[in-house]
């Protein structure tokens, strides 16, 4: 009989065990009840040797946060679920001093309570060794957020975490969470993130972020480990923004207070584009290749580029190589009333250049001015793009152009307008113009007065050609004084013309595109601009 009451010793001491442990775990949870006002409630509950199953579990908090589970089974090394669904509820305040009060008792809690990573140490131990969720959905008032499959493998005191989206458009998610006791610390080693980017008006795109991270009772950093991977094939980010495509690699170094506070964000990351093509508005540009810098700190943001290039620019009249080296500050409360500055901005125009002297705008005090710089501007380039009957010239051209912006006077239209004023332009060398054709022949017959005039300027080499340009609400005025003579009249004599043209910058500009094999959708958008103004 002794030997029969021995055979049980065993078996009574685990289940002895068992039942302080369950014990201990039931007042944890009481505990845990009542210090957050949960509710719980269960059907089809099955205990046997292999755990504890539900065919429903239910938790509550008020009317905000319910959690139900289905096909749940707990054990000491599994936890399983068929779905969990936890649905979020904005509260629904009519009462403007009880938000108030609400809210101001909310951030007093959130001041004086503080993270505990030993909290993070014990929940890791107390965790089964594999936990597998087969859709974990939250849901906020009538939306589904996110539904994700869960695996967690507990190797000692490490969780091996995988994420999944249940999605159609897959996201994946990988990392190794540990508790280091010497530092009192979570650490998140082996982090990847993978994800198709079908958020924020990406139509196609992937994301391939490794990354690591570390959570103490007072901070949370993350960063990247190696270069994120980013290809968006096309996205439009706003109905002025388009982009297809833009091939590249990310780097991220983030560092977040606990508890959170905003304005002790701190955020580097690094973009080197590979390759850039997008439309902004109504002007095209081709092949962006650079490094782009994002420091997000205090509030105040800063975008920096050491080397940008751009191959194409196109805006009704097409800017080559594009070249930008400089920076961009400003507040998240004032994103667009920042300073920009800008060691180097170059461009390639009819086989010359045009150009900014090293300067900075501070965009929150205008006026602001600064110096555009014409250079070798060929004027045989200019006609064969957007050629002219009879029309034909050489020469090279060189100029300044003072600019000030202004603040907008429109409504709906850009923030800033421009005006130049006395600009000056002047040919480099000598050169010729040459015009003749069937309009000008009939003015000739039809103003015989003017007959030298149009015989002079069929072929008129010029010897100094200068010129004004002034620019305001959208008209640009340009006085040409000419230089030179033809060797066919009048024996060559000295002729000094004066000339002033006057035209809409942005109707030409317009009409520069349409002719040209411009993009569907900066058309349509021409199209529908022109509409407006009809």
């Amino acid at each position: 009989m002794a030997r029969l009451k021995k055979r049980y010793w065993i078996p009574s001491l685990i289940l002895l065990i068992i039942i302080i442990a369950s014990l201990s775990g039931w007042r944890y949870w009481l505990a845990l009840k009542d210090e957050y006002n949960l509710s719980i409630d269960w059907q089809g509950i099955n205990i046997g040797w292999d755990g504890l199953s539900f065919a429903e579990l239910n938790i509550a908090q008020q009317s905000q946060l319910s959690v139900t589970a289905s096909d749940v089974k707990i054990s000491w090394s599994q936890l399983s679920a068929k779905n969990i669904d936890i649905y979020w509820q904005k509260a629904d305040f009519t009462n403007t001093q009880a938000v108030t009060k609400i809210a101001d008792d909310q951030l007093q809690q959130l001041d004086q309570s503080t993270f505990e990573p030993l909290l993070i140490s014990t929940i890791i131990a107390w965790l089964p060794t594999n936990i597998n969720i087969e859709h974990l959905i939250l849901h906020q008032q009538d939306s589904e957020l996110f539904n994700l499959k869960v695996a967690v493998v507990k190797n000692q005191n490490t969780l091996q975490l995988n994420l999944a989206s249940n999605f159609q458009d897959m996201a994946t998610l990988a990392a190794d969470i540990s508790f280091n006791q010497s530092n009192s610390s979570v650490e998140i080693e082996n982090g990847v993130l993978t994800t198709s980017l079908s958020y924020f008006g990406i139509e196609k795109g992937s994301l391939t972020l490794p990354f690591s991270g570390v959570l103490t009772d007072k901070l949370f950093t993350l960063k990247s480990t190696d270069k994120a991977l980013v290809d968006i094939e096309k996205a439009n980010f706003s109905d002025d923004l388009i982009i297809k495509p833009l091939i590249g690699k990310l780097t991220l170094d983030a560092a977040l207070p606990i508890p959170f506070k905003a304005n002790q964000v701190n955020v580097k990351s690094s973009l080197t584009i590979n390759k850039f093509d997008g439309i902004y508005k109504a002007s095209e540009f081709k092949s962006a290749l650079g490094d782009i810098n994002l420091l997000f700190n205090n509030n105040q943001f800063t975008v920096t580029t050491s080397a940008l290039t751009i191959q194409q620019v196109n805006i009704g009249v097409i800017f080559e190589k594009v070249k930008l080296a400089g920076s961009y500050s400003a507040s998240l409360a004032a994103p667009n009333k920042g300073v920009v500055k800008w060691q180097l901005a170059q461009a390639a125009i009819f086989s010359g250049s045009v150009s900014l002297d090293k300067g900075q705008l501070n965009l929150a005090k205008l006026p602001q001015k600064f110096n555009l710089r014409l250079k070798k501007v060929q004027l045989k380039d200019i006609f064969a793009k957007y050629p002219a009957e009879g029309l034909a010239g050489e020469g090279a051209i060189d100029g300044v152009l003072p600019i000030t912006l202004l603040p907008s006077t429109k409504k709906g239209t850009a923030l800033t307008e421009v005006i130049i004023k006395n600009g000056q332009l002047v040919t480099v060398n000598e050169g010729f113009l040459r015009f003749e054709n069937s309009a000008l022949q009939n003015y000739a017959q039809a103003n015989p007065n003017m007959k030298i005039l149009t015989d002079i300027i069929k072929n008129f080499h010029y010897t100094k050609l200068s010129g004004t340009v002034n620019y305001a609400n959208e008209i640009a005025k340009l006085g040409l004084n000419i230089q030179g003579s033809n060797r066919d009249v009048e024996n060559g004599k000295a002729v000094n013309l004066n000339i002033n043209l006057e035209e809409n910058i942005a109707k030409l500009l317009i009409s520069l595109q349409l002719s040209d094999q411009i993009n569907e959708p900066i058309r349509k958008r021409i199209e529908a601009y022109l509409k407006r103004k009809s």
